[in-house]
């Protein structure tokens, strides 16, 4: 009975365990899971297979159309009959139908290049969330430090006051301090929750996303060796959104040109057979076209024409606007590298909290001074955690719009 009791907890407890083990993932393995993973970057692809539908679907050529006819002609008592088998065909005689693939051919081009403009868009959210979920993780253990020190500071401010050498007054401000940063450290928890929680999301799928991990990455600060003229110049080359509405562009010139020729009509050719009771049977062949008096074409010709107009405009706007984004985030990276660079004087590490927790226990600190002294301390390792992970957060956004010109000159 007892070793069944001991099966029977066993197997209750262990998946548990199994469960409760956190997987360990660096930052260009979360990029690989996102890959095979996201749901974001399958709306992403279901988004490209709606638009190469409609790609598919202009280029379709009309189809042919079948008909029979049969006529009853009885002229007294003599019963005759004809029927008619006809095979009716459109055709475009200015050269429609190439038009139309060539456009259908840029505008699937277009789609692939803007989903994979958008896929590079949902990466760096995932290594941004990861550079978050990193200096949330490191805030969480500098106020755990912090806590530390100040229940110590507690615990012996305590035993003063029972020596009668320390006063109430000077405990309750370790008690106001030690909630303080609990109350911060707390908070601190929830975000890192909630920010692992949205990595989650772009990680795993189904019941995978109750994956407890951790990142086994150490983030830096390594500046970039590119110029702001090169990278803004490798942009307007290589940008995937960019080269899309290009494909656009002439897309849209293409089916402007179909529309122009549209204005004339197309033949309607018919091609068929014809028997008679009599015995007679032989081929049809006819032909009609639909004269172009009171619908000459002039509104689709129009629109075509304001589309392809707008989508140059947009692409001349586009252009400026990849200069003035690539301009901005290679700024941010150069600010933000100026910031990391000025907290490296003088910075208080975690040596410096103990060295100041040890100088309160002989004497030689006061209480304002260790508080001060771990107040300097949380403050100054958050924000240089925080700079990291700026840094890094300003690099992913500096490679998305250079085209990844930033990972190609790192991994050089």
């Amino acid at each position: 009975m007892t070793r069944y009791i001991r099966w029977t907890l066993l197997l209750l407890i262990f998946p548990a365990m199994v469960h409760a083990q956190s997987t360990s993932i660096t930052l260009n393995e979360a990029v690989e899971l996102f890959k095979q993973n996201s749901l974001q970057q399958e709306l992403a692809r279901y988004e490209r297979l709606s638009k190469q539908g409609e790609a598919i679907q202009y280029k379709a050529y009309p189809n042919p159309e079948v008909s029979i006819n049969r006529e009853q002609l009885n002229a007294g008592t003599v019963d005759y009959q004809e029927t008619t088998y006809m095979l009716s065909q459109p055709i475009e005689l200015l050269g429609q139908p190439f038009l139309r693939s060539r456009s259908a051919s840029k505008s699937q081009k277009a789609t692939e290049l803007q989903f994979e403009y958008d896929r590079l868009q949902l990466i760096r959210q995932v290594k941004s969330l990861y550079a978050e979920y990193w200096q949330l993780s490191e805030k969480l253990e500098i106020y755990n430090r912090a806590l530390e020190v100040i229940r110590k500071a507690r615990s012996a401010a305590k035993a003063r006051q029972a020596e009668g050498s320390f006063s109430g007054l000077q405990v309750q401000r370790f008690n106001v301090e030690l909630n303080r940063y609990r109350k911060q450290r707390d908070q601190v928890q929830l975000n890192l929750r909630q920010t692992g929680n949205r990595l989650a999301t772009y990680l795993f799928s189904g019941q995978e996303l109750d994956t407890e991990f951790q990142l086994s990455d150490s983030l830096t600060v390594d500046p970039i060796n590119v110029q702001e003229q090169a990278v803004v110049q490798y942009a307007l080359a290589n940008r995937a959104d960019l080269a899309a509405l290009e494909q656009m562009v002439d897309a849209s010139e293409l089916q402007y040109k179909v529309e122009k020729r549209d204005r004339l009509p197309d033949l309607n050719l018919n091609i068929g057979y014809k028997e008679q009771s009599d015995g007679a049977e032989g081929f049809v062949i006819g032909g009609s076209i639909k004269l172009p008096i009171f619908n000459q074409n002039r509104g689709n010709v129009t629109i075509t024409q304001a589309q392809t107009r707008s989508r140059q405009t947009e692409l001349t706007l586009k252009q400026q606007a990849v200069r003035n984004q690539v301009s901005t985030a290679y700024e941010r990276v150069e600010l933000v590298l100026e910031q990391w660079t000025s907290m490296q004087e003088d910075a208080m590490d975690q040596s410096m909290l103990e060295a100041a927790w040890a100088a309160y226990q002989e004497g030689r600190y006061s209480l304002v001074e260790l508080l001060d002294a771990t107040e300097a301390y949380v403050d100054g390792q958050t924000m240089i955690y925080e700079t990291i992970a700026d840094y890094n957060q300003a690099l992913f956004e500096l490679n998305v719009q250079s085209a990844g010109q930033i990972s190609n000159s790192q991994n050089n």
